[in-house]
């Protein structure tokens, strides 16, 4: 069974710093409380004949991406033939720890470590071209993350930044041994420390899922969603034990070789402002904390100390580098290792027994089950596999499963399980539905500004209930506020639990600008109402797109605001039939680098439906994004007309205009009933930003075949080039602009949200 221990100190703490915790990611493995005496850890070591040499345990301390380094050590240990009897670690001492204990050998963690990155670690949704089309067409909302819960008639929020998903795969990387309940049996003894956030206590994990383990060591308290064990919430061990010596006296340890990363200290000019002060008050505090494990050893223990510098606790992209200054440390104490040091051939032996051989073949996998699942179909969550019955089990498969699975949106944990049952190797897929569902609601904002011509904003915010039934019905509620109004309900009712049909009906109201330029002068200002209701049928095709057909009808205003009336006012009913064709498999919205999107909506004004006016309108686009390297190229095509029928009326014509939509023209400046548009656009990443795409640079060329309303406003070619900056930020991708069309078209643009 677990260990626990309470301590007051660690409770107030936890509430004290947890909010801090979150701004300061850098601190990832860093612990916050006093440690308790040693000797209060209840167990004792186990008694042994004195011929018996010492029992040497490895101490592995926290230190986030730092703790790349106690693989040099290892290596080291493993140069001077000093056996490693028991581990004991914390937070990335105990992933380490871990897999070592595993029976990894250190040239298999050197090229796992050399394929970690944070996107790995911390991204648990799927690759976008794998989710749903209904995730994917929120995409091109400018709303931000995270989704919080409305239950109860209350906001709540997810426990963690991430949820874990994507760590856990990792980690199921740097074990090799399965199925183990008990570390004690694994090739090396093994103990991961953790914190309980319902005491405040220590909790020494001795038994259990080894990746499970190592995950709840490394829960970052408001980064990484705490990890329930029987009924405790664990987060990283670090608050507690960042270097859990008294942990490894309790496995019968004689000898310790701690390794210490520490957390170096701002200098006082370093210190500035609220988060400055937040993150050296924690490192003082973990000093403290581990200043006491380092009272406890005894002289003939080992004290590591890698002397990492600037080394950042968040590089995980460089975990590599990290590995040297662990092996200068470790052969700064070579004379006191040496004592511990075994004969070749005894040594030899120890490793064989620690060493763990690879099975030829994976096994087949006979069945899979759902576990866990209350409101979501279990049929639901299948169609997200690709894993099959029959198939050999290949766990990087099963690892993007989980990752589908997650991207659904309903869960906050996926996890799975191989289990011999009856023989049988059985995939068990145990979900955690999110507890603060199952109505969601997201908030977004995209303001535009060309630095003195044109300015607007607009508040987006989205709000869903979901599985109001058990095919996974969804209401979902759209709305915008701004220069823009609008308002759309939708009540998705797939016709299966595999969700392959659906109907959709759904009522929208419109109230949305429609300026008329005279050359580069806003001649008349009009505003366009509409409320429409309409009810489609459709088809989904796996994750790769969606088709639909419908009929609709509805009344329109078109009203002059300001401005003499080139144009007339108008009543007007629309009705007739609309249909979609999308395809989507973009690896990103803003930043493309692979992949292809296709898309085709048409329209049908019926006067036999009751229409005002017939006509038909169709709109197309296809994209398509390439890289090399760090560079990516991006082609998109547009056009839009009225095939087989007259003019369009105003209310249904085209418009172009606005950054990277014939940047330098002014916002929807361009007005024609067809039209005709190609980008062609490169960008390349210019810094990396963690959890996020990053910052980039970017060029676009573009140009269209648009006749206009107003045919003193015609030209044979519409021509632009745009130069740009663009951050995915926490509130949506922002950019910084200059558009040029001729001298009468200029633009420096100010951008957040989604122009594409």
């Amino acid at each position: 069974m677990p260990i626990r221990q309470r301590s007051r100190i660690a409770t107030r703490l936890i509430q004290l710093f947890g909010l801090l915790l979150a701004a300061a990611p850098s601190l990832a493995a860093t612990g916050v409380t006093d440690a308790p005496d040693a000797a209060t850890v209840e167990l004792a070591a186990p008694l042994r004949p004195a011929s018996e040499r010492p029992r040497v345990c490895l101490v592995l301390s926290g230190g986030g991406a730092r703790g790349a380094a106690h693989i040099g050590v290892i290596k080291v240990l493993e140069e001077l033939r000093v056996p490693v009897d028991c581990i004991a670690g914390t937070s990335m001492g105990a992933i380490v720890g871990g897999a070592y204990a595993s029976g990894m050998s250190v040239p298999e963690m050197m090229t796992a470590i050399g394929q970690i990155t944070t996107e790995k670690l911390f991204t648990d949704t799927p690759p976008r071209a794998d989710q749903p089309m209904r995730s994917k067409a929120v995409d091109y909302l400018p709303l931000w993350s995270p989704e919080v819960g409305t239950k109860g008639g209350t906001l709540t929020a997810p426990k963690g930044v991430v949820s874990g998903v994507a760590l856990e795969a990792e980690l199921r990387r740097l074990v090799k041994v399965r199925g183990v309940r008990s570390f004690d049996q694994l090739p090396i003894p093994y103990r991961a420390v953790a914190t309980s956030l319902g005491d405040g206590g220590m909790f020494v994990l001795e038994r259990g899922e080894l990746t499970m383990a190592m995950r709840a060591s490394m829960s970052v308290p408001m980064l990484i969603a705490p990890l329930n064990v029987g009924g405790q919430l664990l987060v990283d061990g670090g608050l507690v034990r960042n270097l859990p010596v008294d942990v490894a006296r309790a496995m019968g340890a004689d000898v310790v070789i701690a390794v210490n990363l520490g957390t170096p200290l701002l200098r006082p000019n370093q210190v500035d402002g609220l988060l400055g002060v937040a993150m050296q008050t924690l490192s003082i505090l973990t000093e403290q904390n581990v200043r006491e494990s380092q009272q406890s050893l005894r002289p003939t223990d080992v004290l590591i100390q890698p002397a990492l510098g600037d080394f950042s606790a968040a590089d995980f992209d460089d975990l590599v580098k990290a590995v040297p200054y662990g092996e200068a440390a470790a052969h700064k104490e070579a004379p006191s290792l040496r004592a511990l040091a075994l004969p070749e051939a005894e040594y030899a032996a120890l490793r064989t027994r620690q060493a763990v051989v690879a099975a030829d073949a994976p096994p087949v996998l006979a069945a899979i089950r759902i576990q866990g699942q209350q409101r979501v179909d279990p049929d639901a969550i299948l169609q997200h596999m690709q894993s099959q019955v029959g198939q050999p089990l290949d766990q990087d498969a099963i690892d993007l499963d989980m990752r589908r699975i997650f991207g659904s949106g309903d869960f906050e944990s996926v996890r799975p399980e191989v289990r011999d049952i009856d023989g049988q190797q059985t995939l068990i897929v145990n979900v955690t539905e999110k507890d603060w569902g199952p109505d969601y609601l997201r908030l977004g904002l995209q303001l535009s500004s060309d630095l003195g011509d044109d300015a607007y904003f607009n508040l987006f915010g989205s709000w869903r209930a979901t599985w109001l039934n058990r095919y996974g019905a969804e209401w979902r509620n759209n709305f915008v506020l701004g220069n823009k109004v609008a308002f759309n309900t939708s009540f998705y009712q797939p016709l299966s639990p595999r969700q392959y049909a659906f109907v959709e009906p759904r009522l929208v109201y419109i109230n949305t600008p429609l300026d008329v330029y005279y050359g580069n002068v806003l001649l008349t200002e009009y505003r366009n109402q509409a409320l429409t209701a309409s009810v489609d049928l459709g088809v989904n095709f796996s994750r790769y797109g969606q088709a639909r057909l419908g009929v609709y009808r509805g009344q329109r205003r078109f009203t002059l605001s300001s401005g003499p009336p080139p144009f007339p006012n108008g009543h007007v009913t629309t009705a007739g039939l609309q249909g979609a064709l999308g395809i989507d498999q973009l690896d990103s919205v803003s930043f493309p680098r692979s992949g292809y999107l296709l898309s085709l909506v048409g329209q049908a004004s019926l006067t036999a439906m009751g229409a005002t006016q017939a006509f038909n309108r169709l709109e197309g686009e296809a994209r398509v994004a390439y890289a090399l390297g760090p560079h990516a190229f991006q082609i998109a095509l547009r056009g839009g007309g009225s095939p087989g029928s007259g003019e369009l009326p105003l209310y249904a014509l085209f418009q172009l205009g606005g950054f990277l939509n014939m940047s330098g023209y002014r916002q929807d400046q361009l007005l024609g009933p067809r039209y005709a548009y190609g980008r062609l656009s490169y960008q390349t990443r210019l810094a990396r930003v963690p959890m996020l795409e990053g910052v980039y640079g970017g060029l676009a060329y573009e140009v269209a075949d648009m006749p206009q309303a107003l045919a003193v406003n015609d030209r044979s070619l519409f021509q632009s080039g745009t130069a740009y900056l663009a951050a995915d930020t926490p509130i949506g991708t922002a950019y910084v602009g200059f558009g040029y069309a001729n001298l009468d078209n200029m633009a420096v643009y100010l951008y957040l949200g989604k122009p594409f």
